[in-house]
């Protein structure tokens, strides 16, 4: 619908239209804002219709609008929303839609990897990427193009070998019972007996606990497996403090993620991810030895 007022001399337009952004401009004369208003309505009945730019929002707007509409859905949305959060303070964030290009793009990619791994570089990227494409495609944004479709991701070449040895694990477990929350030296014992994700022990309940086997539904490779629990592994977790919310290990990975890393520098270990705790040989032999046991 459109409405036309004259106003300071001019004649001031506004269309409005159901599912697009509202539209104005002025005019000398009556006859001139009558021409563009049925101008613009009939590019809008073609599906022709040029959204307007977003002169004022920024790529931190834009992060925003993702982290309210889309992050609550992810099975990880607090990871995510830390992750968008980041990108927000980092220097991406006060670049305005209207005028990005490529190039401040790949600027913060090259400065990025002098200190992270690729995968992180392209984790942020797989965020941005699909909040511009959403804010274009659905939300109504207009802004003259995808910048990330023209930069280059890097290769992800993450592979470690770094492992726990035995010297290490005394200090890391000594460090861990130190901290100031309770939760950290068990999941730490249980990534080490089990093998789990981080993510798979933060998931963990005790309605998945059943006859010495740990059920874990969501995985990050999206099948659900059943974990064998060792002598070792079911002391730890019949040691843990009863939460009411029916977690193993009722904290925040955010949590989770600053005691570890405090655990470390007590310990005067560098260079080891939570990650790197998981050593599937070595949960493996115990789960094979506990079913000797269980056969004998």
């Amino acid at each position: 619908m459109a409405s036309i007022r004259k106003r300071g001399g001019r004649w001031q337009v506004q269309i409005r239209r159901k599912g697009q952004p509202a539209r104005s401009d002025s005019f000398a004369s009556l006859k001139s804002a009558r021409q563009w208003v049925n101008e613009q309505e009939r590019l809008a009945d073609l599906g022709k219709l040029e959204r307007p730019l977003c002169p004022d929002k920024t790529v931190s707007h834009l992060l925003d609008e993702y982290k309210r509409r889309v992050s609550p859905q992810k099975r990880r949305a607090d990871k995510e929303i830390y992750l968008i959060e980041r990108l927000k303070r980092g220097p991406l964030g006060s670049h305005r839609l209207a005028s990005l290009s490529p190039a401040p793009f790949a600027d913060y990619r090259d400065a990025r990897l002098k200190s992270v791994k690729p995968a992180t570089v392209r984790r942020e990227f797989s965020v941005l990427h699909h909040a511009f494409e959403l804010a274009r495609d659905e939300w109504g944004w207009e802004m003259p193009q995808n910048p990330l479709q023209k930069v280059r991701l890097p290769k992800a070449s993450n592979a470690r070998n770094r492992r726990l040895d035995l010297g290490e694990e005394e200090c890391l477990l000594r460090a861990c019972a130190k901290a100031r929350t309770p939760w950290l030296k068990p999941a730490v014992d249980l990534a080490i007996a089990t093998a789990m994700r981080r993510g798979e022990l933060l998931n963990a309940r005790y309605e998945h606990l059943k006859d010495g086997l740990l059920l874990i539904p969501q995985t990050k490779t999206g099948t659900a497996r059943t974990i064998p629990l060792t002598p070792h592994a079911q002391e730890i977790i019949a040691a843990l403090p009863r939460s009411i919310t029916g977690y193993l290990i009722p904290t925040s990975a955010n949590a989770l993620r600053l005691a570890w890393e405090r655990a470390k520098r007590r310990a005067g270990i560098e260079d080891l991810h939570f990650h790197d705790l998981r050593q599937p040989e070595f949960a493996k032999k115990y789960r094979c030895k506990y079913r000797c046991i269980s056969l004998c």
